[in-house]
């Protein structure tokens, strides 16, 4: 009996470990520039791939019986065909998916800032400047094995203020495209995590005012930025729905909001697109 019950079980085993992993939750495709594309690859088998966009890793996982590659999308990528690359296994063979990416236009944002200090730096203000952008740069290229949940919450609720992507310029001069969501609220309401995360950077920037950084696992990464206070340190874990810190106007600003950034390999995508349209 008990040798019939040892064969059982292994059967079990073997069964549960051939039956394809249940299908996850994704974020929702954009094949544009700063949108997402979700690429589907080979049937799962017992070698994990190893997945680059440029220079970048890729986050990948398994979506029922198939590895998908969850590709961020630059800003500044042209229209046209590109290719993720793929190696199977540390020294295995390679492989190249296409995909095709549609151009995309963005409106000009026009905004007047009070504070010229914050358009147009006093040369005092450039060490600090040119340090935070390094700081903002390694925290936007962060990386842990971590598996991310891919469907998020809102941070906050309130009116939408600024668009990702839109062209900026700030008293007539143009900048970089707008790498966020700006969603209005009153100073003070709470800011919660959208997912599961870790709190990789925080503190006073700058521009961004009060600032932290989350990684929620292989190069999916989210900022929150111009906050009038931040309730998290350096090296903790949040949990979704945490309250993280408060809006507030800190920064370069022209009222209370919260800008809302979500990078994914290395690239600021479009936030909308993990949040459920409902």
């Amino acid at each position: 009996m008990l040798t019939k019950i040892r064969a059982l079980g292994a059967l079990l085993c073997l069964t549960l470990l051939a039956a394809p992993a249940a299908a996850v939750e994704l974020p929702r495709q954009q094949l544009t520039p700063g949108g997402v594309a979700i690429v589907e690859m080979a049937p799962v088998n017992d070698t994990a791939p190893i997945a680059h966009f440029g220079d970048s890793p890729v986050l990948t996982l398994r979506d029922g019986g198939h590895w998908v590659a969850v590709v961020g999308l630059p800003l500044s990528l042209k229209a046209g065909r590109h290719e993720l690359q793929v190696r199977w296994g540390a020294g295995g063979p390679k492989a190249s998916y296409p995909f095709e990416i549609a151009d995309k236009h963005y409106p000009t944002q026009e905004i007047t800032i009070k504070d010229k200090r914050k358009v147009n730096p006093y040369e005092k203000d450039m060490e600090r400047i040119w340090a935070e952008q390094r700081r903002k740069r390694a925290a936007r290229e962060h990386w842990s094995d971590e598996l991310p949940q891919l469907r998020f919450d809102m941070p906050i609720e309130g009116r939408e203020s600024g668009a990702f992507g839109r062209r900026r310029v700030f008293n007539g001069q143009p900048r970089r495209p707008h790498s966020g969501w700006d969603i209005a609220a009153p100073t003070g309401t709470a800011v919660l995590a959208p997912a599961d995360g870790l709190v990789i950077e925080s503190g006073d920037f700058f521009f961004s005012g009060n600032l932290i950084y989350l990684d929620h696992g292989r190069g999916l990464i989210s900022a929150y930025a111009h906050l009038s206070r931040i309730d998290v340190a350096i090296g903790e874990r949040v949990r979704r729905g945490q309250k993280i810190g408060e809006v507030g106007a800190t920064g370069r600003v022209t009222g209370p909001h919260l800008h809302w950034s979500v990078a994914l390999n290395r690239s600021w995508v479009e936030p909308k697109l993990f949040v459920a349209e409902d």
